[in-house]
């Protein structure tokens, strides 16, 4: 189970990624904290320099719109993608909005 957050704008920002999810802990109407954590240049050193940079502003930006914020899941999506040959794949989509 793959659970998506997204910020409920006009563009639907996304939020984070949760992947291999065994159930699913969350219900319309629930206030979720947010942290951004600090990236550490061990985490982004064996990259090349290019990316290095890519990552470090992606993060940057994350921290800035999200860290020590609060949302709260007003919108819920469920869909499931198979194939004959694979595991479905159950993929639920919350749409938040900012809690003061």
């Amino acid at each position: 189970m793959i659970i998506n957050f997204y910020l409920n704008n006009e563009e639907e920002t996304p939020i984070t990624t949760c992947y291999d999810m065994q159930s699913n802990p969350f219900y319309l109407g629930d206030v979720i904290h947010l942290d951004v954590e600090e990236l550490y240049p061990v985490e982004y050193n064996k990259y090349k320099e290019d990316y290095r940079g890519n990552v470090r502003n992606d993060n940057n930006e994350l921290k800035k719109k999200f860290k020590q914020k609060s949302v709260k899941l007003v919108k819920e999506y469920k869909s499931v993608r198979f194939k004959v040959i694979k595991e479905a794949v159950l993929t639920i989509e919350y749409h938040c909005e900012f809690v003061d």
